[in-house]
C-alpha cells in the first residue's frame, strides 16, 4: 500500500471545445430547408368530414407542417404510415409532425363546422387531387395548387340556401383593368381585383387580347384563357404582356356572369387613335407627361370597342426650334451687360451659330446649368447641340456708355424663335422719356396727360380773364404734371377763391368770418402743396406714368410671340436726371417769384372791407342789412 500511486484526473474541457461540440450536436441537416417535400396531397370532403392524405418525401429526420384552417376545421386524428399519433407539435400557429428519412404517408381527419374552408399549405404540394361530395374546390389548375391556399366551399341546393341566407356562397367574380400603352413598343398591364368572395383563395380563367403575349412568369395559358389565382387575403393580382402592333385592335367585354372589365388606352403622340363602339367615360380624357393622352372606357357586357391606329405621315420641317427666349439688358453709365437665355429643342445633334453685334464681349456660356468652353470667332458664336431639350445662357458685355437712345442687342439666331421676352434696366440717375419695341410692352402715359394739361391751361386762361395769362397757367400746370394732379387742383382752387374774395364780399357777418377762416386754411394747404412740388422737382424723381407688361420707370418689359431670324429690338430714350432737376430749378425760381405776387394780391383781397367782423351785427348795421318791407297795396271798397 505504501507504493500505490496518487489518483489524478484530467482537467475540464475548455469552453471553445464545449461550444464546438454543442454546435455539432445542434447542427441542422444539410438538406434544410429543402429537407422534405409533399409529392402529392389527396383531399376528400363528404358531409362534415374532410380527409387529407399527404405523401411526404424526407431526406433527413425533419418536422413537416400540416395544412389547416383554424376557423373552419377541427382535427380529429393523425396517422403516420398507418400508425395513429396521439398529438402534433403546435409552433407558430401551425401543427407539425416529425418524420424520419424516407417516404411516408400522413393522414389527417378533420371535422368541418362551416360552409367554407381555406386549407392553407405551409409546404406547397406538387400535386393536389380533390374529391368532394356536395363540396367544390377552387384554386386548382391541372391538379396544381395556384396559391398556398385551397378553397373548399359547400354546395347547397336552393331550399337550403333560402333557409340560411348567412351561409349563401357566391362564385368567384373579379374586375379586370387593362391598361394598353401605345408607345414605341406596345404593352398591356393587366390588374385583377377581387369582388367576390371576400375570403378564400380561388383561380379564374381570363381571356387575353388578340396579339397579346404574356411576359409574367408562372402563369399558364389554356384554351385562350390565362389562369390567374388569388390567395386567401389577397385582393389583387396582375400580369404584364407585349402586344403586336396592328392597324386595328378589337376589345370585347365579357358576359355579365363571367367578370367585369375596364379599358384604359394611353397613346403616344406619334400614334393617331380613333375609337368606335363604346363611348368614352366622361372626364376620362387627360393629358399625361410628354403630351401622352389617356382614355378610359367602362363597357357594358357584350359591347365591343374598335381602335383604329395610324401613324401620321412625316412632313419636312426644321430639326431645331427655340421654344422660349429672354434677353435681359442692364445699362450703366460706362458699360452695358446682357444675358441671353433660350430653350432649344433639337431632334439631331450639331452646332447652333449665334451672330453677335460688333464690340460684344462674351463673359460666359452655360448649357443646362453646366459651363461650356467656347468663344466667338469673327462675331459668330457656335454652341454645341444635343438631341432633346436644352437650356442655354450666354452672358455678354459692351464697354459702351449709355446714350440718349439705348437699345437691346440685335442678335441673329439663323433659326425661328417663339415666346420672346425683352427687358431693359436703367440706372437710378436716368430720366425716362419714351420707350419703343414690340407691340406688347410699356407705355409712357405722361405725354398724353401733358396734352391734357396744355388744354387745361388754355381753358383756365379763357375762363379767368384776370392777371393770369395762358403762359402762367401753362407753367403752373407743367410743374405739377410730374408730381400730383391733386396738388395742382388745390393750388388752382386757392387762386380762384382769392379772386372771388377780391370781387365779392359777403354782407352777413358770420358768412364773412367763415370765408376768412376758409381762405386762411386753404392758403396754408396750398403753400404746403407748392413747397412739396418744389422739393419733389429738386430732390425727387419724375413720375412718367409707365404702365404695361409689368414695367415701371427703371425696369421695362416687352413680349413678342415669334421671330423668323433676327430678334426684335427694344429701345428707350432717356436723359440724365440732373436735366430734370435743372428744369425744375428754373420752374421753382419762377414759382417763387410768382408766389410773392400771388401772396401780396391775396392779402389785399383778404383784407378788403376788413379781415374780421363781430358775429352779431349792431341795430344800425342790421337795419342796413335787412331791406325795408314793401308797402301793402291800398284796399278798395265794393260798389
Amino acid at each position: 500500500l505504501v507504493f500505490v500511486p496518487a489518483a489524478s484526473a484530467q482537467d475540464y474541457p475548455a469552453d471553445s471545445l464545449v461550444q464546438q461540440l454543442r454546435a455539432r450536436r445542434l447542427e441542422p441537416p444539410r438538406c434544410v430547408p429543402q429537407g422534405a417535400n409533399i409529392a402529392q396531397a389527396q383531399v376528400s370532403a363528404r358531409g362534415d368530414d374532410l380527409r387529407l392524405v399527404l405523401d411526404v418525401h424526407a431526406a433527413e429526420r425533419v418536422a413537416v407542417p400540416l395544412p389547416g384552417d383554424d376557423k373552419a376545421l377541427v382535427v380529429r386524428g393523425f396517422t403516420l404510415d398507418g400508425v395513429a399519433l396521439d398529438a402534433s407539435v403546435r409552433i407558430g400557429g401551425k401543427s407539425w409532425v416529425n418524420v424520419g428519412r424516407g417516404v411516408h404517408r400522413i393522414e389527417v381527419a378533420y371535422a368541418a363546422h362551416g360552409d367554407r374552408v381555406a386549407l392553407a399549405f405551409a409546404m406547397k404540394p406538387y400535386r393536389v387531387i380533390f374529391e368532394g361530395d356536395a363540396w367544390q374546390a377552387s384554386g386548382l389548375s391541372d391538379q396544381q395548387l395556384m396559391t398556398e391556399t385551397l378553397g373548399i366551399v359547400r354546395a347547397r341546393d336552393n331550399g337550403e340556401a333560402a333557409a340560411s341566407v348567412s351561409t349563401q356562397q357566391f362564385p368567384p367574380y373579379v374586375r379586370v383593368t387593362r391598361r394598353i400603352s401605345l408607345d414605341l413598343e406596345w404593352r398591356v398591364e393587366n390588374e385583377v381585383q377581387r369582388l367576390a368572395p371576400d375570403e378564400g383563395g380561388f383561380a379564374v380563367g381570363l381571356p387575353i387580347i388578340a396579339g397579346e403575349h404574356v411576359t409574367t412568369a408562372g402563369l399558364k395559358l389554356r384554351d385562350g384563357k390565362l389562369v390567374v389565382a388569388l390567395a386567401d387575403g389577397d385582393d389583387e393580382a396582375s400580369w404584364s404582356s407585349d402586344l403586336d402592333q396592328s392597324e386595328t385592335l378589337v376589345l370585347t367585354a365579357p358576359a355579365l356572369a363571367d367578370h367585369a372589365e375596364v379599358w384604359r388606352v394611353v397613346a403616344n403622340p406619334t400614334w393617331h387613335v380613333e375609337f368606335e363602339g363604346v363611348p368614352q367615360s366622361a372626364g376620362a380624357d387627360s393629358a399625361t407627361s410628354d403630351d401622352y393622352r389617356e382614355f378610359e372606357f367602362h363597357p357594358l357586357p357584350g359591347e365591343t370597342l374598335t381602335l383604329r391606329i395610324t401613324r401620321p405621315a412625316a412632313v419636312d420641317g426644321a430639326t431645331r426650334a427655340i421654344d422660349s427666349l429672354r434677353i435681359a439688358s442692364e445699362f450703366s453709365e460706362r458699360a452695358r451687360s446682357h444675358v441671353l437665355q433660350f430653350d432649344l429643342r433639337a431632334s439631331q445633334g450639331g452646332e447652333q451659330s449665334l451672330v453677335l453685334p460688333a464690340g460684344m464681349e462674351v463673359l460666359g456660356i452655360a448649357r443646362d446649368g453646366a459651363p461650356i468652353g467656347t468663344r466667338a470667332i469673327d462675331g459668330r458664336l457656335s454652341l454645341p447641340v444635343s438631341p432633346g431639350m436644352q437650356k442655354y445662357e450666354v452672358r455678354l458685355r459692351e464697354n459702351t456708355p449709355i446714350g440718349m437712345r439705348t437699345s437691346t442687342p440685335a442678335f441673329a439666331l439663323d433659326l425661328p424663335a417663339a415666346n420672346i421676352d425683352l427687358s431693359i434696366s436703367l440706372p437710378n440717375d436716368r430720366w425716362l422719356l419714351a420707350a419703343f419695341g414690340p407691340a406688347v410692352g410699356p407705355a409712357v402715359l405722361f405725354w398724353g396727360e401733358l396734352l391734357v394739361a396744355i388744354a387745361l391751361a388754355w381753358l383756365l386762361a379763357r375762363a379767368w380773364r384776370g392777371r393770369f395769362r395762358f403762359h402762367h397757367w401753362l407753367l403752373l400746370v407743367l410743374g405739377f404734371s410730374t408730381y400730383s394732379w391733386l396738388a395742382l387742383a388745390v393750388v388752382v382752387g386757392w387762386l380762384f377763391v382769392l379772386d372771388r374774395r377780391a370781387r365779392h364780399v359777403p354782407t352777413v357777418h358770420w358768412r364773412f368770418n367763415l370765408m376768412q377762416i376758409g381762405i386762411a386754411g386753404l392758403t396754408v394747404i396750398a403753400l404746403g402743396c407748392l413747397v412739396a412740388s418744389i422739393q419733389n422737382g429738386l430732390l425727387g424723381e419724375p413720375d412718367m406714368l409707365v404702365q404695361g407688361a409689368g414695367s415701371y420707370a427703371r425696369h421695362l418689359n416687352w413680349f413678342a410671340d415669334r421671330s423668323v431670324d433676327a430678334l426684335p429690338v427694344a429701345s428707350v430714350i432717356s436723359m440724365p436726371l440732373w436735366v430734370y432737376n435743372l428744369v425744375m430749378l428754373v420752374w421753382a425760381l419762377w414759382l417763387a417769384w410768382a408766389l410773392v405776387g400771388w401772396l401780396r394780391q391775396g392779402f389785399v383781397a383778404w383784407t378788403t372791407d376788413g379781415y374780421w367782423r363781430p358775429w352779431r351785427a349792431s341795430a344800425a348795421e342790421a337795419a342796413i342789412e335787412v331791406p325795408p318791407a314793401a308797402p301793402a297795396p291800398p284796399q278798395t271798397s265794393g260798389s
